[in-house]
């Protein structure tokens, strides 16, 4: 959660959950409601081992101010109680220092989490020293219902005589629904990924149908791939933080015969890893700084 309000369109969905000898992964789509109203897009991700809770959470996904945050904390079955904080950002795409966010610290009652379809509660929010910010209600649903509701849509669309073939299959509710979390960095966005390594890995694909897309790739101004045609074959780069920021542009060149531009970028340090994609006209630019803590 940052420490602005931001208003978007939202979407109830979570908790998917496989089974493992080891660990339990989760899914939360949902709402937060800020005190003032405000109401932002949330996502958990987390692994349950024991009574341990360790994930991330996604605000305001797919909007202009998408972050990705670390959690953690643990689940009480016998007393029904879920807690965990946001620690530590992985990314964001709002142009504030980590100093300025605040982390979202809830305490609730949840029973039955392997399987609940839906709760809610009040969290606390925290600066990073510990100081009282803005509090509000976290709101999820379960994925598997979400995903019940997903169908459910899609098959009155698909039957329904008012549409066309080509506008059913643009709005088709599941296309859309994974468009939302795909971390899409959009013409003019800048991400800003956070690390406290000395080093990062950058890897660069074409994730879809090979179509020529062509971009140039610069880095704190300098060129380091030009006229570069991406394909599927993982063109990997590993840079040294030599100062307090790196800034890496990608420049869309071409957009290849299908429209338009998008390519994969995947960064990783020791800790964490972040996956993007561009998704721009030709003569437009996107970036990625990334922030030494």
């Amino acid at each position: 959660m940052r420490r602005k309000s931001y208003t978007g369109i939202l979407f109830l969905i979570c908790l998917t959950f496989c089974n493992s000898s080891v660990a339990q992964e989760f899914e939360f789509f949902g709402v937060i409601k800020l005190n003032d109203t405000s109401l932002i897009s949330y996502k958990l991700l987390f692994d349950r081992v024991n009574d341990s809770i360790q994930g991330y959470s996604l605000t305001d996904f797919s909007g202009k101010h998408e972050t990705k945050s670390n959690i953690k904390g643990y689940y009480n079955a016998d007393k029904n109680l879920l807690s965990f904080k946001e620690y530590d950002i992985v990314y964001t795409k709002s142009p504030v220092v980590q100093e300025d966010f605040c982390f979202v610290n809830f305490n609730g009652n949840v029973r039955d989490l392997d399987k609940v379809k839906a709760f809610s509660g009040d969290f606390k929010g925290l600066y990073t020293n510990g100081e009282p910010c803005l509090d509000g209600k976290i709101v999820v649903n379960s994925g598997q219902e979400v995903r019940k509701r997903v169908e459910k849509i899609d098959k009155v669309i698909q039957r329904s005589r008012k549409f066309s073939d080509s506008v059913k299959q643009n709005i088709k509710v599941a296309r859309v629904l994974d468009t939302l979390t795909r971390n899409i960095i959009a013409k003019n966005e800048n991400l800003n990924i956070f690390t406290r390594d000395q080093k990062i890995k950058l890897s660069i694909y074409d994730a879809g149908k090979e179509d020529g897309d062509i971009i140039n790739l610069f880095v704190n101004g300098k060129p380091v791939l030009q006229n570069y045609t991406v394909t599927h074959t993982k063109k990997h780069l590993e840079f040294k933080l030599e100062s307090p920021s790196t800034l890496i542009k990608v420049e869309a060149l071409s957009e290849g015969t299908s429209s338009p531009n998008t390519v994969r970028l995947e960064v990783e340090d020791n800790r964490n890893f972040v996956r993007t994609i561009t998704n721009l006209k030709a003569g437009e630019t996107a970036a990625m700084t990334i922030i030494k803590k």
